[in-house]
């Protein structure tokens, strides 16, 4: 006992030592008597009160804190000792405990109690903790009072249970529960354990859910597996539970296969949770996976996760427009918020997962890997595929790898992706740039469909993120653009146009980025220069009256300046950007797809402004043929493509009218003037004229004049005779026609005389002459055919959809003459190999890469022709006729496959060469794919007559199998360069590759689409074609000709009729085998080609399903029947 008391007699003194410095300097009287302070509890006999000042600790009334004169550690040793040493130990702690119960019956007592001591600064040296604890915690760290207080604890707990928080925002229940948290040691931890399950059974769920997620700070390890028992039969009991219950599993130490049996539970649960409670349960399911159950818990997650569920734009908006007439808009505002904040919890929660678990981010690429329908792809799939290719760069060549099978498979289509991005647009915001980097390095692709997905990517992240990730989407784009790859340009350019109509005030924040463009424009094709000053010109006056012109004014700027240069390649790409220009200054901005419709109607100014500026073109263009051919052709495009105000139109219409007119037009009375080598007379007239009506085309005096003053080098010109040249008569023709086509809703009585009329020619059957013709009078007629072959070409184009039997019937007439030209040509062509034909069509894949027939053409026999003079001075210096023909192109082959080699060019009996037209095609005026309806008209042959066509007068019109031919082979050379993959048609690398393109110019304006749905509307006229060539065929092997009979039937007859035949499979071969009909946006197209075929077979349903179409009974295909045709026939070629 002595030494006991010596200890803590050298305690006491140690504490008295610590306030020595203090003590020393109060007064005396201070120090041996105090006076009473009113706010301290008196003792009154307690030993609770008693023991707790000789412990340290004052008792305090009303709202002051309890106040600790000791280090909390010293305070509980001492109250510990105090217990130990008292006379009446074990007694004295029921006594202790009592007297706590008696103090804290007072509420304000309890409070005080709970709530943390006041230190007295001379305890603020100490070497405790700065944090001060309660009474009742200071007192649960002893343990022989911890079970008492607990129990009493427990006790207090009911009677504050359903009441509200005080003023100060203190509720007592939490208050309590907090004392048990983090206690160093747990005397009883089963029987706390107990109690704290017996508590959260009977709390209100506001307080559940508090007590619950406080079980891991309160109760020790050894009860985690008896808590997790308990806890899942309350989960299973209360569902309103799960968020609390699942947030302490993943806080406790369970056993896996525990774990595995809640998550499976839970999963079953998942798509009737709340929204809310949605990221604390996919918390919890991906830190319960392992690396066995990894792929199954994914696949069951991403199956029975629907975010999509959750956030409904449309509903949402129609509810706020209800609630707004309410007054409630701000609470549904509110609302909305918090959904999107969920939202992006619940993919916070999975990027971390993924971000930490290399296994979960395998596993949900092996998930989503394994699907194989489109139909069960969701909009979660792709979402994740673009969040895991941001996280880790080990993952995105995987990522990449996937999303190319899926968009070549068709999993992954434009409608999933807008879901994608107009869902989950909040989370990928945040990914943006790792999204721009995805489509930068799908733009890399040969794959048109993939190249396809990566322009989408850029169009959705300009459409849902904000400013700066369009900025960055807007500059990724003219990267692509001038890279100089040919697709990624053409891709970029479209996806641009769309964003201009999607966004055009979004666009015009970032024009500056697109003006540098212009810097690019000499790399570029013609259709890639009409959509950058498409994109640029829409940019610039889309604007309202009144703001910013800086864009107009730099566009007029390079186009002056493009238009004055002597270098033709330069000036090429002024006439497209001036009248692509003045396309978007004159549009009808009534039209409702115009980015421009919100702008007033075209006022006398601006309308001012694009007559100047075409004239300004005009001006420019013509003293050079070639330039002034471009320019019509550019701006017949335009009125094809847009429509136009009507007060341009108007003068447009009438400007374009007058000068034709004056310039190519004579009375038929007229008498040609000039000294011609030939007789020149009025041929190729479908009508019999008087001489004094009608009207004659001036080709040859016109053209003679031309090689005339080309001969003279122009040293002398009249300046006050309007002079053309007519080189550029079928592209001034096409730019009339489409005027008034365009201005009287399709109608052309205004100009049908053009298509019967004839021309000024001399006889161009060279017959027997042909060998005693100079090398000069061969070249001069072989002109003339050529400019008259493309007159007629254009006529057809012009007339060809006029319903009229005497319309159709002269037009028909006119694909007679085509065929009679064709075979004219190819005469003149045999004998002058080193020719130049007059040039047709102006572009810039045209001015450095034509085709020859010939592989070795000398320069200097180029230089002695009469069409080198004239280009010269066409092209200038810069551009001249030589530099057009040094371009070598024997690598390329211009013949299709169709043809044999000995079509190509052979050699007759007499030695005379053939040389096939196929190698002339940019020679030729292109024929528009409306020319094909003339299919319609019929085939006439010998023994077969399929359908006729009755005019006004009583003679039958036919289509006759050469008509035919000329007809079969145009589309076929057409679908072969549309529909063919780019892949097949690649020659050679870089070298030649405009050449494919070369005479496709109007074709490649139009879409596939458009052009497939057009062969689609033909296939009921080349099924009867088929058909009846088919008969012609079994009639001939019906005849039974005997050997010395066979010469009388007719060898070229037989033989057009093999190649039209060969003609119409190739056709529909091409057709069929193209990979658009693989997409869904394109099965209609399928399905009406499909249901043409299958009618020929049997009477088909109305409203057939596509796989009806595909398998016919019998295992028979359309397909099958039309290879059956072509094996039925093939020995007879």
């Amino acid at each position: 006992m002595v030494s006991k008391r010596r200890r803590l007699d050298s305690e006491a003194k140690e504490t008295v030592t610590e306030d020595d410095p203090k003590i020393m300097k109060q007064p005396f009287s201070k120090l041996t008597k105090k006076s009473h302070d009113p706010r301290e509890v008196e003792e009154n006999g307690s030993v609770f009160v008693r023991l707790l000042k000789t412990s340290g600790l004052t008792l305090k009334t009303g709202e002051n804190q309890n106040q600790l004169g000791v280090d909390q550690i010293i305070f509980q040793r001492k109250l510990f000792q105090a217990l130990r040493k008292h006379p009446s130990y074990p007694k004295v702690i029921e006594e202790f405990v009592h007297g706590l119960e008696s103090y804290t019956e007072d509420c304000d007592s309890l409070r005080n109690c709970l709530l943390s001591c006041e230190r007295l600064q001379d305890e603020e040296a100490s070497t405790g903790a700065f944090y001060s604890k309660s009474l009742v915690k200071l007192l649960l760290g002893i343990d022989i009072l911890q079970p008492a207080i607990i129990k009493m604890l427990f006790e207090k707990v009911p009677q504050f249970l359903f009441e509200n928080e005080s003023s100060d925002g203190i509720n007592m229940c939490r208050l309590i529960i907090n004392q048990l948290k983090w206690l160093d040691r747990i005397v009883d931890s089963k029987d706390l354990t107990a109690q704290m399950m017996q508590l959260i059974s009977v709390a209100p769920v506001n307080l559940q859910h508090d007590f619950i997620t406080s079980l891991p700070e309160i109760l020790g390890d050894s009860q985690h597996a008896n808590v997790g028992k308990e806890l899942r039969e309350l989960l299973m009991q209360n569902t309103s539970l799960t968020v609390p219950i699942l947030d302490v599993f993943s806080s406790l130490r369970l056993d896996p296969n525990f774990l595995s049996e809640i998550r499976r539970l839970v999963m079953g649960k998942l798509s009737s949770v709340r929204l809310e409670d949605l990221p604390v349960i996919v918390k919890f399911i991906l830190h319960s996976v392992t690396d066995i159950t990894s792929l199954e818990v994914i696949s069951e997650l991403r199956e029975k996760l629907n975010v999509q569920h959750f956030i409904l734009p449309s509903r949402v908006q129609a509810s706020q427009s209800k609630l707004k007439s309410k007054g409630l808009a701000s609470s549904s505002g509110n609302q909305e918020n918090s959904d999107k904040d969920c939202v992006i919890l619940v993919f916070d929660v999975i990027k971390s997962a993924i971000r930490y678990e290399k296994t979960i981010s395998e596993a949900w690429i092996k998930a989503i890997e394994r699907i194989e329908s489109a139909a069960e792809h969701k909009a979660l799939d792709v979402a994740m595929l673009l969040i895991i290719y941001s996280t880790s760069t080990q993952t995105k060549k995987g990522i990449e790898k996937v999303l190319r099978n899926k968009i070549q498979s068709g999993c992954i289509q434009e409608q999933l992706l807008d879901s994608t991005f107009s869902t989950h647009h909040l989370v990928l915001k945040d990914i943006c740039p790792s999204i721009l980097l995805l489509a930068q390095t799908l733009f890399h692709s040969q794959d048109q469909r993939i190249i396809l997905f990566g322009s989408l990517l850029y169009k959705y992240a300009f459409k849902f993120f904000d400013t700066y990730c369009q900025q960055e989407v807007v500059g990724a784009l003219v990267t692509h653009i001038c890279s100089g790859n040919e697709a990624e340009v053409d891709t970029a350019l479209d996806v641009l146009l769309e964003l201009i109509i999607l966004n055009p005030s979004a666009m015009r924040l970032n024009a500056v980025f697109i003006k540098g463009i212009l810097d690019y424009l000499e790399n570029m094709s013609p259709q890639q220069i009409r959509k950058i000053f498409c994109i640029l010109s829409t940019l610039a006056f889309s604007q309202q009256p009144g703001t910013s012109n800086h864009i107009q004014d730099e566009m007029h700027l390079v186009i002056r300046k493009q238009l004055s240069s002597t270098v033709f390649k330069y000036k090429l790409i002024g006439i497209i950007g001036a009248v692509t220009m003045a396309g978007i200054m004159a549009e009808d901005r009534s039209v409702p797809s115009n980015p421009t419709q919100g702008r007033a109607g075209l006022s006398s100014e601006e309308c001012a402004q694009v007559t100047s500026l075409l004239q300004l073109v005009h001006s420019c263009t013509e003293h050079s043929p070639w330039a002034s051919s471009l320019y019509y052709d550019e701006f017949a495009n335009l009125i094809q493509e847009r429509k136009l105000a009507s007060k341009t139109l108007e003068w447009v219409g009438q400007t374009i009218f007058n000068d034709f007119q004056d310039a190519f037009v004579v009375d038929f009375c007229a008498v040609p003037e000039g000294d011609f080598p030939f007789p020149v007379k009025a041929l190729y007239g479908l009508e019999e004229y008087s001489t004094q009506d009608g009207i004659v085309i001036n080709l040859t005096p016109l053209f003679l004049r031309e090689v005339a003053e080309d001969g003279s080098q122009g040293t002398s010109q009249d300046s006050s005779q309007k002079s053309m040249s007519p080189l550029c008569l079928a592209s001034h023709f096409r730019l009339l026609r489409l005027c008034v086509a365009r201005q009287h809703n399709g109608n052309l009585d205004e100009i049908d005389g053009l298509l019967d009329c004839p021309l000024f020619l001399p006889d161009l059957e060279p017959g027997e002459k042909l060998e005693s013709m100079s090398a000069k009078e061969r070249s001069l007629m072989c002109s003339l055919t050529f400019l008259t072959f493309n007159w007629f070409r254009e006529v057809v184009n012009a007339f060809c959809q006029q319903t009229s039997p005497e319309m159709k019937g002269k037009v028909l007439s006119r694909v007679k003459d085509l065929v009679e030209l064709q075979e004219i040509l190819e005469k003149y062509l045999a004998v002058i190999p080193d020719y130049v034909p007059p040039f047709a069509n102006v572009d810039l894949d045209t001015l450095d890469r034509i085709p020859w027939s010939s592989s070795a053409i000398s320069t200097k026999n180029r230089n002695k022709g009469k069409m080198a003079g004239r280009k010269q001075k066409a092209d200038s210096k810069a551009s001249s006729t030589e530099t057009l023909l040094t371009e070598d192109t024997s690598e390329y082959d211009m013949v299709p496959s169709g043809r044999s080699q000995v079509e190509k060019e052979s050699t007759g009996k007499e030695g005379k060469t053939f040389v096939s037209l196929q190698n002339y095609r940019a020679f030729f005026r292109e024929l528009d794919i409306e020319v094909f309806s003339i299919l319609h008209s019929g085939l006439v042959t010998k023994f077969i007559l399929d359908t006729e066509m009755h005019t006004e007068a009583t003679e039958v019109v036919q289509l006759g199998p050469a008509e035919l031919l000329f007809l079969l082979e145009d589309l076929s050379q057409k679908l072969e360069n549309v529909l063919t993959p780019s892949l097949a048609k690649r020659i050679c690398f870089l070298k030649n590759k405009g050449n494919r393109n070369i005479g496709f110019s109007h074709l490649h304006q139009r879409s596939v689409q458009d052009i497939v749905h057009c062969v689609v509307q033909l296939l009921t006229p080349m099924c009867n074609h088929l058909e009846n060539i088919h008969n012609y065929f079994q009639c001939l092997g019906a005849e039974d000709l005997s050997v010395d009979d066979k010469p009388r039937v007719n060898a070229q007859e037989h033989h057009t009729m093999s190649s039209c035949y060969q003609r119409l499979l190739q056709i529909l071969h091409a057709l069929f085998a193209w990979k658009g009909f693989t997409h869904r946006s394109n099965h209609h197209l399928l399905h009406s080609a499909l249901e043409v075929l299958a009618s020929r077979l049997k009477q088909t349903e109305q409203e057939q399903p596509l796989e009806e179409l595909v398998s016919l009974p019998g295992q028979t295909t359309p397909l099958s029947c039309m290879a059956s045709w072509g094996k039925r026939e093939e020995h007879q070629f």
